[in-house]
């Protein structure tokens, strides 16, 4: 819910995330330490709506009357990121249609801006869209403790390049407040959220990697073994084509081009769309993928490992990547 923060100044807005609302799976450091809830306030711009938390983002912004030119601020904590600052400007940089850019360059991209008096890093980004608009993102990162957060104000590129001073302040205004679990004395596993997620029993629960949001082992079937690993992501890392093939590679097949994207490539969720499932085999190694849109972030699906013990596995991790986390 979003209430008045208890001062004289009624531009002043609190949020705390409900017990009810969307929740991050376990290891997944996408908001607080397990257990707690976050608290975030900020000064709201003159012209700013607040929408509401999505299924990804605590807090999300909207500029425009709707009459014109639009845009969009969230404030979405993810998963540690820190270092890894060049695959996540790229991440933007391909969204918009740009090429990516090496470490050097991406570090010069960077800039200091202030986030409720910690230090983060600012970068933007401007492209074309699908209908050949022109879009521009303004993304500011925080690396704490708890999470990597995300700021980014996207939208027409006009109107952002307009709002990004005032963006710069807002940043300023924003802070984020660890709130301490409800009994400090229970163990912290005891109130973390549990994730919705439909996962089969038969499935054994693994330590999740750095980029991961869990990872599990699924039945041996003799010598052969497979893993099911989730990653998200606040953008669609480079489209289906440098997903697949990057996926290619990690089981040793060749690049394709667009057209060879067909056969590899099928509808996963009638209820979402943009939803794609991806199988793909090569000798004894096969990879079952599954790219999720939600939230305005991407939900990367891997199950992976040797054919023997993907095959049996397949249709129980379409029903997994299908059920909301």
């Amino acid at each position: 819910m979003s209430l008045v923060a208890g001062c004289r100044r009624e531009d002043i807005r609190v949020y705390t995330a409900p017990k009810d609302a969307p929740t991050p799976p376990p290891r997944m450091a996408r908001g607080p330490a397990r257990g707690a809830r976050p608290s975030l306030s900020w000064k709201l711009p003159n012209g700013w709506r607040e929408t509401g938390p999505g299924e990804m983002s605590l807090a999300s912004f909207s500029i425009g009357d709707g009459s014109g030119p639009e845009a969009q601020v969230s404030i979405t904590p993810l998963g540690h990121l820190t270092g890894h600052e060049t695959m996540i400007v790229n991440m933007w940089r391909q969204q918009v249609g740009l090429p990516t850019n090496s470490e050097e360059e991406v570090a010069q991209q960077l800039q200091p801006v202030e986030v409720g008096g910690e230090k983060g890093s600012l970068f933007e980004v401007t492209g074309k869209t699908d209908d050949g608009g022109s879009v521009r993102i303004v993304t500011a990162m925080v690396h704490r403790s708890d999470a990597s957060w995300f700021f980014k104000l996207a939208g027409d590129a006009a109107l952002v390049a307009a709002q990004k001073p005032v963006f710069i302040e807002f940043l300023k205004s924003v802070l984020i407040r660890q709130a301490a679990p409800a009994d400090d004395t229970a163990d912290a596993d005891s109130t973390a959220p549990q994730p919705t997620w439909e996962v089969p029993a038969r499935w054994k629960e693994l330590s999740a990697g750095r980029m991961q949001v869990a990872r599990f082992a699924v039945p041996d079937r003799g010598a052969a073994k497979a893993e099911v690993s989730i990653s998200v992501f606040p953008s669609d890392t480079g489209g289906t084509l440098a997903n697949v093939n990057r996926w290619r590679r990690q089981i040793g097949l060749g690049e394709v081009s667009e057209s060879g994207l067909a056969p590899l490539v099928s509808p996963l969720d009638p209820a979402i769309p943009e939803a794609i499932l991806i199988d793909m085999m090569n000798n004894t190694r096969r990879l079952v993928g599954a790219i999720v849109p939600r939230g305005g972030s991407y939900w990367f699906y891997k199950l992976l490992g040797d054919a023997d013990a993907v095959a049996p596995e397949k249709e129980a991790f379409v029903t997994f990547a299908k059920s909301k986390p």
